[in-house]
């Protein structure tokens, strides 16, 4: 999910090294050495480092990935609510949500992860609260949503009291990522390296009976990767070059094509590392691809993704038990209805998100926190 931090008072050093070093050397009244000039600035690799670690600014490539992510997801599950309601969707459609099914959620959690090192520079507090606001405080709101609307369409449907706060609905990703945020906090001591291969190793020890658990293990090492990519950014673009990437790319190309065609890879523990390789290979080529105009609407999604992310399910929802009522009886048809008018309705709530009162749909005001602005 995309998630905006305030940045910080003062600009950060240039690199890393840069920064541990003016933190040594530099009294503590000493102002901050001022942000180098354009003309001084190193090139676009270095410039994503730099953004990445501040996290005080929009990364486009990042926003067309989350976006890409984010309607896929919309058309996987556009895809089940239209069998559900109406019929099989032609199989073109369970192809295309088969092919997608290595690297949706992984690359949402890897671009989360990206950002956690510039998230964890706030004071702990400040950090605390800001993904209580903007990821607890949605899942409160949708959760209750998301149960009214399906006691109207599904009126026989029980829940037990505690399902549908506890991964019972669709906000288990959100459920599972502020947990990982507050991971990276409790465990910011811990290598990140290490952070990625003790759940890589937990999700084949459990059961595949725990279907939530394992997967739970199965995506946090596509989060704790991309916070050690943050890490080692330069070292990751200067080892895998352009090029290098897109010979690779047969390596995402393959994963997909063996998802879609011959066995749907959803949160296998085997199908990890390909789906990790494969996501890195993607990054590195979106990253130094240069931002086209047309794909403007795509980032606009990835800029406002949790908007997206937990208003579609209900809005889906609502569509799909609208289209049986009607009558429509084509899949195909139906499926791109609801797919459209789905992106469509989550699209003005991103334009009115960030006004009041909407905006308390999707997070708590800012004043609400002891933190002030500096």
């Amino acid at each position: 999910m995309s998630e905006h931090t305030e940045p910080p008072a003062t600009p950060a050093p240039q690199t890393r090294a840069a920064a541990r070093r003016a933190g040594e050397n530099r009294p503590a009244a000493e102002p901050s050495a001022p942000e180098p000039t354009a003309a001084a600035r190193p090139g676009r690799g270095a410039d994503i480092s730099r953004a990445l670690e501040r996290h005080d600014r929009r990364i486009g490539w990042m926003d067309l990935l989350r976006g890409l992510s984010i309607q896929l997801v919309i058309l996987h599950h556009s895809t089940q609510i239209v069998t559900y309601r109406i019929g099989e969707v032609p199989g073109f459609f369970e192809f295309l949500s088969a092919f997608f099914a290595p690297f949706r959620m992984p690359m949402l959690m890897f671009l989360s992860g990206l950002l956690v090192a510039g998230s964890l520079h706030a004071p702990a507090g400040k950090y605390v609260w800001g993904k209580v606001r903007r990821i607890v405080w949605p899942i409160i709101v949708w959760t209750f949503i998301y149960t009214a609307s399906q006691l109207v369409a599904d009126p026989g449907l029980k829940h037990m009291p505690w399902e549908p706060g506890f991964w019972d609905t669709y906000l288990w990703f959100m459920q599972f990522i502020f947990a990982y945020y507050i991971i990276a906090l409790l465990l910011r001591w811990v290598p990140a390296w290490v952070m990625v291969a003790v759940p890589f190793v937990a999700m084949f020890l459990i059961p595949a009976e725990l279907e939530l658990l394992q997967r739970f293990f199965y995506l946090m090492p596509f989060f704790f990767l991309g916070a050690f990519i943050e890490k080692h950014w330069d070292q990751y673009a200067r080892l895998l070059s352009v090029r290098l990437a897109a010979v690779l790319a047969v390596i995402p190309i393959g994963v997909a094509l063996y998802s879609g065609f011959v066995d749907p890879l959803w949160y296998e523990p085997l199908s990890a590392l390909p789906a990790m390789l494969g996501i890195l290979i993607l990054v590195r080529l979106t990253a130094a691809a240069p931002e086209a105009a047309w794909l403007a609407p795509v980032r606009f999604v990835g800029q406002y993704s949790l908007i997206y992310y937990v208003a579609h399910y209900p809005v889906f929802a609502a569509l799909g038990w609208l289209a049986a009522k009607a009558g429509i009886t084509n899949p195909g048809l139906g499926l791109v209805i609801i797919f459209t008018v789905t992106v469509a309705i989550a699209t003005g709530f991103a334009l009115i998100g960030r006004r009041m009162p909407v905006s308390l749909l999707f997070e708590l005001p800012r004043r609400f926190s002891s933190a002030k602005r500096t």
